[in-house]
């Protein structure tokens, strides 16, 4: 079969199902092949070996999570790097040198049966071969490799090799970015004949494949080959898995999701005083407060939710964080409950978050058609084009989140869980605003406060990172 024909047919939603063949004796094999993508996760796969890589700094050793086996760190490796959900320890760095490695002195997986492999990976370049992790054959060629490699025109691409009965099979597909985190899978279909390289969830190549049974099997390593010490890593790894089972594409796609971080919420039910008649909100976790000026306050009358709200008189009051929650040059995300006064005839700000010369974002009510409107600026210039989004802004409490996807470039607005409108937002447009997140007013007017919000505001979150519908469907049960 045609490769191109081999990729179309398993990447079909309609695929037939195809049962795995039993990697061991004991091995109850799954109803559905890989090649059968299914719309949502039944129950996670448990695997046989696994390692977070989240392991405090100057430890020698990665523990697992899953399997018998630590991975031994040659001295080239330390912990307690930042990992792709921002949380630190998280990941461990490699320095690509001649001990940038972590042994288990064990085989993680029967590769001559049906067998998924997966890794969280940040290369610091991409000029190199290099192995994320693998493992080793008693010959010159391994188990399996899962990595990066060149193409004959000497472009970075990420790979997926095993054995064949004339050398190896590699799978190529995707386009590494230095500095950048990408999540590959590699899995083999012995009942299909099927090797597949996934990137960040999707499937992105397939070739045929059949691993000799008489393969030797060794040792599983990361970050070199663990046969010549060839391929080494410089960069960064996490949170690395192996099934002997099948992973459902679902499951594959939920893995390659990086999930959002949570970095501010406010439950808007409590003021406390700093002193000197300075009043703040607290965020729940301490990491943040919201200064309130003007005649903010908060009211248990008929509270948006829980047993308080902020209220707004749209006469000078607003609230304006301490420090600034979002990066906006990255992944973000950014969500509150709001209840306007009656029917509007002004504009008036809900959110937005301040730059040195204009909002990076800001998410008011336009009266003049009676809409949500969000508006990105493409630069911190008071005169800059904006991206804008468009939504019904009808009576009642509503739960209005508004996201930017740095992978997708684009920008999505969300009333009460559902989407009401996207639109591309390109790289060259996003960047960093460095100062505070304002509720109920934005920076229209030369830096100074403008479009004051006169109703509730209540249940306030920042995210690092993009929300999935099913996420932002939950925030509506708060």
């Amino acid at each position: 079969m045609a490769r191109t024909a081999l990729v179309a047919a398993l990447a079909s939603a309609t695929a037939m199902a195809t049962p795995w063949a039993s990697a061991t004796e004991n091995h109850v094999p799954s109803q559905t092949s890989l090649a059968a993508p299914t719309s949502a996760v039944a129950a996670e796969t448990l695997p046989v070996a696994a390692w977070r890589l989240d392991d405090p700094y100057r430890s020698s050793t990665a523990a697992p999570w899953a399997g018998p086996y630590r991975g031994q760190a040659g001295s080239g490796v330390w912990f307690g790097d930042q990992g792709p959900d921002g949380r630190m320890p998280g990941a461990a760095s490699f320095d690509g040198g001649s001990y940038s490695y972590v042994n288990t002195d064990a085989t993680a997986v029967d590769t001559t049966h049906a067998f998924t492999a997966g890794v969280w990976v940040r290369p610091d370049n991409t000029d190199d071969d290099m192995i994320a992790i693998g493992q080793s054959g008693i010959s010159s060629t391994p188990n399996f490799t899962l990595g990066m490699t060149t193409t004959a025109g000497k472009n970075p691409t990420w790979s997926f090799a095993l054995p064949s009965e004339v050398g190896q099979t590699q799978v190529t597909g995707g386009t590494p970015q230095a500095g950048e985190w990408a999540y590959l899978t590699g899995a083999y279909d012995p009942v299909a004949g099927t090797a597949r390289l996934y990137v960040d969830g999707a499937l992105v190549a397939v070739e045929e494949a059949w691993v000799p049974q008489d393969t030797a099997l060794w040792t599983f390593v990361m970050g070199r080959d663990g046969y010549d010490f060839s391929r080494r890593l410089e960069g960064d790894l996490s949170d690395v898995r192996v099934w002997d089972s099948a992973v459902q594409p679902a499951e594959i796609a939920e893995l390659g999701r990086r999930k959002p971080r949570p970095t501010a919420y406010w439950q808007m039910e409590a003021v406390e005083e700093w002193g000197d008649g300075v009043k703040v909100i607290p965020e729940v976790d301490h990491r943040a407060d919201f200064i309130l000026y003007g005649d903010t306050h908060v009211t248990t009358d008929a509270p948006l939710a829980g047993s308080g709200s902020v209220s707004l008189d749209g006469d000078g009051d607003y609230l304006e964080s301490d420090i600034p929650p979002l990066n906006t040059g990255q992944s973000w995300a950014v969500s509150a409950k709001v209840r306007l006064r009656g029917v509007p005839d002004r504009d008036m700000a809900v959110l937005s978050q301040t730059g040195l010369r204009t909002d990076a974002f800001t998410l008011r009510y336009q009266s003049a058609d009676r809409t949500w409107r969000a508006s990105l600026a493409h630069a911190d210039e008071p005169d800059a084009e904006t991206t804008d989004l468009i939504a019904p802004a009808p009576g009642g409490i509503r739960t209005l989140l508004l996201q930017y996807d740095a992978k997708a470039s684009r920008v999505e607005l969300y009333v009460d869980g559902e989407v009401a409108d996207s639109a591309p937002y390109a790289a060259a447009d996003v960047w960093e605003a460095v100062r505070f997140l304002q509720v109920g007013r934005d920076s229209a007017t030369d830096g100074n406060g403008a479009h004051y919000l006169h109703g509730d505001v209540d249940e306030v979150h920042t995210w690092a990172g993009v929300l999935s519908g099913a996420e932002i469907g939950s925030l509506q049960g708060q």
